[in-house]
């Protein structure tokens, strides 16, 4: 049996709020398309796998992106998808001719939108510019003194993207530029100057993690932590009586909740909630991207381990940012925490068997494919189609937190 790969690098607006995800597909070594062009073969992968009704969950109910050779638009693919929520985004690799032409323009005309990706300003677009609706710029390739290229389509009103943003001060050039969205990893890479402080509201965020992480639970203390804080009350309650749990059984309290919820799923659960209020104020998709690893490392290590490990997995996963939510170091967050010596070796160093997962998770997430075939984990995965675990973690990540 193949298995599939499937990641997503989210685009951010100005203020760094979610606005949709261009989604990475691709299957395994043993690609059921092996002798067509791999753009081809992502945009086939999307029907072969039957992700057609799963694009919402893993975009987060936000909007898809989705790579486009130029055989998929003639062959008038994208009529598969829905219009409202999925934009075609144009390699920079094909070629402009008046077939080309003529099938963006017929996909313009069912609604569909169109992104021109990696735009190098080269005259051969001028007859495509017409039918675009977005236009995204590589700035590493074109660097930063853009003001006369992108003149043009500010002046026109057409959306611009700046790509491969991988520090703060180009995410703030970005925006004296006029870009309207981005794509990178500027959020995750926080230039931090001087050692911030936790805030104290963040310092009890922190306890209750660590109360909740303890051998023996004190549930009157969990309790207790959790009443004094109205958002946290709200969230534990609303997640309880979530779909999560079917909404079979209404939670009135905190007592009643958490002795509804057991052991095991106290410390998931507050673990969620904390990680929810103490990353307020931060990019939104740093929350949706922790959530998402902790289920999808959860869910790898049933199949390669056994029930057993699933709740190190999902810690591991969950506390994986903390660092960049709170603007702290890694080594200030384990120093609050009462963490296993493998969760800690995996957080801080990615070492041991938790960090060997996160490691593989990682390379996962940003679609890089060909180190992920060489990771010793990925080998335990044949015959696993862990594209579909990532479905299910995202499923999961929108039933918790929206």
């Amino acid at each position: 049996m193949s298995y599939s790969y499937i990641a997503r690098q989210p685009i951010l607006t100005r203020d760094q709020k979610v606005f949709g995800y261009e989604l990475l597909f691709r299957n395994s070594t043993e690609n059921s398309f092996p002798n067509i062009d791999p753009n081809e073969a992502t945009s086939k992968l999307l029907l072969q796998q039957h992700l057609l009704g799963d694009i919402q969950t893993l975009c987060m109910g936000k909007q898809a992106f989705i790579n486009f050779h130029a055989r998929t638009l003639l062959n008038d693919f994208p009529s598969f998808l829905n219009a409202r929520t999925v934009w075609v985004e144009l390699l920079e690799t094909v070629g402009v001719d008046a077939p080309l032409l003529e099938a963006c323009s017929a996909t313009r005309a069912k609604g569909y939108r169109i992104a021109l990706d990696d735009h190098d300003f080269a005259g051969q677009w001028e007859p495509l510019i017409p039918m675009i609706n977005m236009v995204k710029v590589d700035i590493q390739e074109q660097g930063l003194e853009l003001d006369e290229k992108i003149r043009f389509f500010k002046e026109k009103g057409v959306p611009l993207l700046a790509e491969r943003v991988e520090t703060r001060d180009e995410f703030e050039r970005c925006l004296e530029l006029g870009f309207d969205y981005f794509q990178g990893f500027f959020f995750e890479k926080p230039q931090i100057v001087q050692q911030k402080s936790l805030a104290p509201n963040r310092i009890s965020m922190l306890t209750l993690l660590s109360e909740a992480h303890k051998k023996e639970l004190d549930l009157d203390t969990i309790r207790q932590a959790i009443e004094q804080d109205l958002s946290l009350t709200y969230s534990l309650l609303k997640l309880v009586n979530s779909a999560l749990y079917g909404g079979r059984k209404k939670i009135e309290n905190i007592q009643h909740a958490l002795v509804y919820l057991g052991t095991t799923e106290i410390r998931r659960f507050i673990t969620l909630i904390v990680l929810a209020n103490v990353s307020a104020g931060q990019p939104e998709e740093l929350t949706i991207k922790s959530v998402t690893r902790a289920r999808f490392m959860e869910l790898v290590t049933v199949e390669i381990l056994n029930e057993k490990h699933r709740s190190s997995a999902f810690l591991t996963g969950m506390l994986s940012l903390l660092d960049i939510i709170l603007g702290v170091s890694m080594q200030e967050v384990l120093r609050q925490l009462p963490l296993s010596s493998e969760i800690t070796k995996a957080l801080k160093n990615r070492e041991g068997v938790w960090g060997y997962l996160l490691q593989m998770t990682e390379l996962y997430e940003r679609g890089e494919w060909e180190a992920l075939d060489k990771h010793p984990l990925k080998q335990k995965l044949n015959g696993t189609d862990i594209g579909q675990l990532y479905i299910d973690a995202s499923q999961w990540c929108r039933l918790a937190l929206f």
